[in-house]
């Protein structure tokens, strides 16, 4: 039996497969399109256990293209290197493919541009931890020995969870791969640094430098340089100044040394950090950061203090055509248990959704391509359509482009002597039987029947088995790190949880948008059907919803 659900909730801007789109790619089954872009095309995919991720397939012209496919073997395995938790990881590749592909959650939010040009500048609290998450993401990157060298507005989402990089890597194959085959400038206008467009090898500095120009652009609503002929912008980058009229402060002093002409003269990505942690606690004493585990987790305290109210993106739900055959497998299956009782299948079930507002379950509604690289009419995912009102403001237009390891939990308090024994007494005191599997709970788990009486209700899918609503009045909850940000410390991917939580802080977490869970679950299922969550352990995803730790 398929775990695939019928209906999918994906950005608004999500569009049809064409007839040229292929009905699998590797073990992935595309849905919808996201967008399309220089590099590739971009899906909304069911991965084989029903999970939705993004499968990036590269365009024909690059897989043609062998110098194109040795780099690009080469940055995916960096790609798999890198942690942090404001870049959106790399979940699987084929670099021998026909078509080479990659795969990483599907992030849902808008882009920086597109939120700007509805709702306008950041506010304080959000510009904090914008300059937070997008530094944590270069020190992750950059130390796994990766340059950027395509930050701009386009390739960062504001994800309900935090600020997400995309596109890191494969940006520097794709350019590299030109630059040989015409000797041109590759990127961004107004995000390029200067040593660049002097013709200096990319470096991490001119990440540093997109990274003061994003801020920059962030608290203002004007691109630092200006807008127009990129000829123009790029003689402004090289000796102009940029334009930061209204932003002031020590974050505002902290974006101009990123924004200094000479790649020697700025910080690198660990200083951006510890200048952040001093900018947002003035007067406190902190020791520099020393790797990036340390600067992972400074960072993703100041995102979680700083980053609230963000505006979602428009979504909506997608009919989606069940698998070829299914149908059949489903009749087949109904025959074999009415003759036999009762036929339960085990399915894993793999990854979730990382990525910043109140409604979603996380990871990317720009999953790398936005229309800013088509060059077409269509919004970006995420950006607001034609009818959208859009808050006035100085919103610049951008401007276009031209061609510790992780520290091992503490024991798991879901194996302390006689928790077991006290969830199977709950369940015979409700005259129900006690299971204990592994599963998902959130919003974004599709369940049926009736919805059971109690404070606290939550959807529940067993591996394997059919979605039901659980009450949990009363479970002993213990989180790994999706609703204890500020306390789950270091945990790696799949590990058990070590915070003691509740019942309410799990509900108020995961019952938004479409957010899952991944957890062991003790349950008693009563005579009329009810079931009863008696304890629930959080698993750790590295794909999960919320801001990991990795």
């Amino acid at each position: 039996m398929s775990t695939q659900p019928n209906a999918v909730t994906l950005p608004a801007t999500a569009t049809d497969l064409t007839s040229t789109d292929p009905a699998r790619i590797g073990p992935y089954r595309p849905l919808k399109r996201l967008g399309a872009g220089g590099m590739g095309v971009v899906y909304a995919a069911h991965d084989t256990s029903g999970e939705l991720v993004a499968v990036k397939l590269i365009h024909p012209e690059y897989s043609a293209d062998a110098e194109f496919r040795a780099r690009f073997a080469r940055e995916v395995e960096l790609l798999r290197r890198v942690g942090g938790a404001c870049a959106v990881p790399l979940l699987a590749a084929d670099t021998e493919a026909e078509r080479p592909w990659l795969v990483t959650p599907l992030v849902r939010g808008m882009t920086l541009s597109a939120y700007m040009r509805k709702h306008g500048p950041l506010p304080e609290r959000l510009l904090m931890g914008l300059a937070a998450g997008v530094a944590e993401a270069l020190v992750q990157i950059h130390a796994v020995g990766i340059a950027h060298r395509d930050l701009k507005p386009a390739n960062i989402v504001l994800s309900p969870e935090g600020p997400r990089v995309l596109d890191f890597g494969v940006a520097r194959a794709v350019d590299q791969t030109a630059l040989t085959r015409t000797g041109s400038v590759m990127g961004s206008p107004g995000w390029i640094s200067p040593d660049h467009y002097r013709g200096k090898p990319a470096s991490t500095a001119d990440d540093v430098f997109a990274w003061g120009a994003l801020v920059a652009y962030a608290a203002t609503g004007r691109p630092p340089f200006g807008t127009g002929d990129p000829a123009a912008v790029a003689h402004r980058v090289i000796s102009g100044e940029p334009d930061m009229d209204g932003f002031t402060g020590p974050l505002a002093d902290l974006v101009r040394r990123a924004l200094a002409k000479e790649g020697e003269q700025r910080p690198d990505a660990m200083q951006l950090v510890d200048g952040v942690i001093a900018v947002n606690a003035p007067g406190r004493a902190y020791a520099p950061m020393q790797s990036p585990e340390m600067a992972g987790g400074a960072m993703a305290a100041v995102v979680d203090e700083s980053w609230r109210d963000v505006q979602a993106a428009p979504e909506r739900t997608f009919e989606v055509a069940p698998p070829k055959g299914e149908g059949r497998a489903k009749r087949v299956l109904a025959l074999v248990g009415a003759g036999a009782g009762a036929l339960v299948l085990l399915a894993g079930i793999a990854f979730g959704g990382v990525a910043v507002a109140r409604n979603w379950d996380a990871l990317p509604v720009a999953a790398w391509f936005s229309a800013d690289e088509d060059g077409g009419d269509t919004p970006a995912e995420g950006e607001p359509g034609a009818g959208d009102e859009r808050r006035p403001g100085p919103v610049g237009e951008e401007p276009q482009e031209s061609g510790s390891p992780s520290a091992e939990p503490s024991d798991d308090p879901s194996e302390e002597d006689g928790e077991e024994d006290d969830a199977e007494e709950a369940g015979e005191g409700d005259g129900g039987t006690s299971t204990t599997a592994s599963g998902l709970v959130g919003a974004g788990v599709s369940a049926s029947g009736a919805r059971p009486s109690g404070d606290h209700v939550i959807a529940f899918k067993p591996d394997g088995g059919a979605g039901v609503y659980a009450r949990l009045d009363g479970a002993t909850v213990v989180c790994a790190w999706s609703f204890c940000q500020s306390q789950g410390g270091a945990v790696g991917n799949g590990s058990a949880g070590s915070v003691p939580s509740s019942p309410s802080a799990l509900t108020g977490y995961a019952d938004q948008g479409s957010r899952t869970v991944q957890a062991e679950v003790t349950y008693t299922t009563a005579a009329d059907g009810t079931v009863t969550i008696t304890r629930l352990v959080e698993h750790h995803r590295t794909s999960g919803t919320g801001t990991p730790p990795w």
